[in-house]
């Protein structure tokens, strides 16, 4: 017999709250520091925000990152099309020509990063984020905080829903995605199915680590399954709800599944790095898992 309660185990090494409120004061003053002499740039211009708040509260990883979105609105760092100087690297039409690219932009924002933190700190650029890798000694104990910086510039779609545009320097390509919604949409259905969501989407993470034998995961890959099954599966704790999740797992065409923020198809799409392999071969380990687990059960 399946029992939920067995995989509802969450990995929370740090003080969120503190780390997240003195992280963003000095990011703040980072981002202030490094525009402050670049006039086209406004204070109006800068909004930030974490997208943690049910990351903590369903993460099952070994490592915790706290991620802060740095999004920026910059009408004014737009060049003009009579501009023939700049040559697009990026041959996308949704990326503008700019005075100053979101390159030049992380690539500042490290160095003003480098001069507030210590040697306790590691420090680097990935894909679109700037990671930051920090030591500190708490109760006697050195507990480490892994925080991501995305730099990213404001967007809007054709139907003029507002998100953010990054370039992933890994994938040669850019990203669009539209984080305020996708953190509405979690919290929205976890609280349609009267916390069902978090705890199915929790026990899904650890099922997968066991089976797999690791110690993390890869982001939003079991948050973007387990939203795409509707609300009414999420029935209760029983082994018997568990399968009909996995049977419409198994049959609902990849191709129909929307990412969290419902603005675009997951798995089809130009603008989100998403595999449906991947997804395909996490479906299947859960499977795998659940019948070892029924197997080892009736033994």
């Amino acid at each position: 017999m399946f029992n939920l309660e067995n995989f509802l185990t969450v990995t929370n090494t740090i003080n969120y709250d503190n780390v997240s409120e003195n992280f963003m004061e000095l990011t703040k003053q980072v981002v202030n520091s490094y525009f402050a002499d670049k006039a086209m740039f406004k204070a109006e211009n800068f909004k930030f925000y974490y997208y943690d708040d049910y990351v903590f509260n369903t993460n099952t990883s070994k490592t915790n990152y706290i991620t802060l979105y740095v999004e920026i609105n910059q009408p004014a760092n737009i060049k003009a099309i009579t501009d023939k100087k700049f040559e697009r690297k990026v041959k996308d039409d949704k990326i503008k020509d700019l005075h100053l690219t979101l390159k030049e932009i992380k690539e500042g924002l490290i160095n003003e990063f480098v001069q507030v933190f210590d040697s306790n700190t590691t420090l680097w650029l990935e894909k679109y984020s700037i990671n930051i890798s920090y030591n500190e000694e708490i109760d006697e104990k050195m507990v480490n905080y892994m925080l991501k910086v995305i730099p990213c510039f404001t967007y809007k779609n054709e139907n003029d829903v507002e998100g953010v545009i990054y370039y992933n320097d890994e994938l040669n390509a850019v990203e669009i995605e539209y984080p305020l919604i996708s953190i509405k949409n979690i919290i929205d259905k976890d609280n349609s199915t009267n916390g069902l969501f978090y705890e199915y989407l929790i026990a899904f993470k650890n099922i997968f680590m066991q089976q797999k034998k690791v110690n993390n995961l890869e982001f939003e890959v079991f948050e973007t399954i387990l939203y795409n099954v509707p609300n009414e599966f999420f029935a209760d704790r029983t082994e018997k709800t568990i399968m009909n999740i996995l049977n419409i797992l198994r049959n609902k065409n990849l191709k129909e599944y929307k990412t969290i923020d419902e603005q675009d198809f997951a798995y089809t799409s130009k603008y989100k790095s998403f595999s449906s392999l991947y997804a395909k071969h996490s479906i299947s380990q859960i499977e795998k898992a659940l019948k070892k687990l029924t197997v080892n059960n009736k033994n």
